[in-house]
């Protein structure tokens, strides 16, 4: 029983972390429509500037972790504005942008490729390498950060959406664009700050599993697939879904490494059986959208 609850909170933690993933595509997906897979470079970039900013030059962890994420929102607003926001004003369809933000993709791996070695690249816990026991559960601190932190984010989520003017505009906007600009909700900056706010959230998913897997330049490919997985399982139609789809996605991963008989190298195949059978059987996810 003790090495179930061990598992239980490193599936936690990671499904917090795909949660997280998911929840950067739900951030631009509603507002836009425009599937963004992109957003799992924009996880390894933070990684990496975390290595940069925590390991090389040894800045107190919530500094870094600061400076990261604004250059993260930074990094998204610019990719709307240069990518996506021109084909959008020039009428293109919309597989258009999502074809450009593909190529997006392969210049932020690209030019992470070219400025560091092709090795691992070391980030720091937040707390530094040590346990926490409650009671039958014990887990890193690392784990119980991510996990709470991962929480917070989507309470915050859930707020915006449910209790403030802005997240009913963005709402709106996700429900008919041309009925929120007729209303007077401005387009473009909803859809600018979409794209900011999916960079910051999929930013603090990379500086959260940095520490355990190391920044690599090859990491956001599997990222953006368990994070859209994640979204596929749980569902579009609700901030929670993200985060539900990435717990059920990562306890199945833990369970097949742990339990299956088979080698552990199979578990990398879980998100993409899940993601077919939910697109197959239930593609709106398991939790259904507000009426």
């Amino acid at each position: 029983m003790q090495d179930f609850f061990e598992l239980a909170v490193g599936a936690a933690a990671s499904g917090c972390v795909y949660g997280l993933i998911g929840l950067a595509y739900l951030l631009i997906i509603r507002p836009t429509g425009i599937i963004n897979f992109a957003v799992g470079e924009w996880a390894m970039l933070a990684a990496f500037g975390g290595y940069v900013t925590l390991t090389k030059y040894e800045w107190p962890y919530p500094v870094g972790m600061a400076v990261v994420l604004g250059l993260m929102f930074v990094v998204g607003w610019a990719t709307e504005r240069v990518v996506v926001r021109r084909l959008v004003e020039g009428g293109a369809p919309l597989l258009a942008p999502i074809l450009a933000l593909l190529g997006m993709l392969v210049v932020f791996r690209e030019s992470i490729s070219v400025t560091f070695p092709p090795d691992p690249h070391p980030v720091p816990d937040a707390f530094g390498i040590g346990r926490l026991e409650l009671g039958p559960i014990g887990g890193t601190y690392q784990s119980f950060f991510t996990i709470v932190t991962a929480l917070g984010v989507f309470i915050g989520a859930w707020l915006f959406f449910e209790r403030t003017v802005a997240g009913k505009a963005f709402e709106a906007v996700a429900l008919n664009r041309r009925a929120a600009a007729l209303m007077g909700i401005d387009l473009t900056r909803v859809t600018a700050l979409s794209f900011g706010a999916g960079a910051v959230v999929a930013g603090l998913g990379g500086l959260l599993v940095a520490p355990n897997i190391s920044a690599h330049y090859l990491m956001g490919v599997p990222l953006a697939i368990q994070g859209f997985t994640a979204l596929v399982i749980g569902g579009v139609g609700r901030v929670a879904g993200p985060l539900l789809g990435g717990l059920l996605l990562a306890l199945a991963e833990q369970l097949t490494v742990r339990y299956a008989p088979v080698p552990a190298g199979y578990a990398q195949g879980v998100p993409l059986v899940l993601l077919m059978v939910f697109l197959l059987l239930r593609p709106t996810g398991l939790l259904k959208a507000k009426v």
